[in-house]
């Protein structure tokens, strides 16, 4: 397994990003997987080695604004930032050969991977346990009072989501031609079920999975390795699925 860590330099913004390349894998195919809210490379980096050596495909993560050695801090970024993150990734990728994305996000990088399939062309999307937040709070830094953030809100708020609203996200996945894989934990107590019911419904080509006995994070759960290991085997199959088809 080759490890490359990059600097992305985008007006003096400074984004940390790692392309993990298994042995005799070609360079077209790349993974590009993106985080929950405050997850780092670090805490994942054992578990993108395992998926991209399963599937023999390159895997590719950053540490959005905010988060781990990110030097902005998470008080001053705000989504916007984080997507322009996002997306200066995938054209790095792109530079260095690769032509074919499969985009997977958990929690806040599903909202993320949601949002740059409106952006840049993708082979498939995959939205775990995926957050949605409210297109008003997207250009406010985090640390700003001014929309009346907080998470009782956002929780109140996504009770309310639906197939049905105006929201960029379930706009940019209702506007995806590809494979999309909404995958639902049963025992979530951090995303409300109507989250990802409302990308499923909207969705071109949906297919939704349910990981059953699980919380939204494996780390919530007195045995962490299995539900690791499910998500794992799903992500690998779905890796695998899309390239058969394309």
């Amino acid at each position: 397994m080759k490890t490359d860590n990059f600097i992305l330099n985008q007006d003096n913004d400074r984004t940390p990003w790692r392309l993990l390349t298994p042995k005799g894998s070609a360079r077209d195919w790349c993974v590009i997987w993106l985080q929950g809210f405050t997850s780092t490379i670090e805490g994942h980096a054992e578990g993108l080695k395992r998926m991209a050596e399963q599937t023999n495909t390159p895997f590719a993560m950053l540490n959005y604004a905010g988060h781990g050695n990110h030097p902005t801090e998470l008080d001053d970024a705000t989504r916007a930032q984080q997507l322009r993150e996002v997306i200066g990734v995938y054209d790095e990728l792109h530079k260095l050969g690769f032509s074919k994305f499969i985009a997977i996000g958990g929690s806040f990088g599903a909202y993320m991977a949601a949002l740059l399939s409106a952006e840049r062309p993708l082979e498939s999307l995959t939205l775990r346990v995926p957050a949605i937040y409210e297109d008003s709070e997207f250009d406010i830094p985090f640390k700003d009072t001014r929309s009346g953030r907080t998470k009782e809100r956002s929780d109140v708020w996504r009770e309310t989501v639906s197939s049905k609203m105006v929201n960029k996200a379930l706009h940019a996945v209702g506007s995806f031609t590809g494979d999309t894989y909404v995958i639902e934990h049963e025992l979530d107590s951090v995303i409300n079920p109507a989250v990802p019911k409302a990308y499923f419904e909207v969705a071109k080509h949906p297919n939704y999975i349910v990981i059953r006995g699980c919380d939204h994070s494996p780390k919530l759960m007195p045995d962490p390795e299995k539900f690791f290991a499910i998500i794992e085997q799903w992500i690998a199959t779905i890796v695998i699925s899309t390239k058969l088809k394309n």
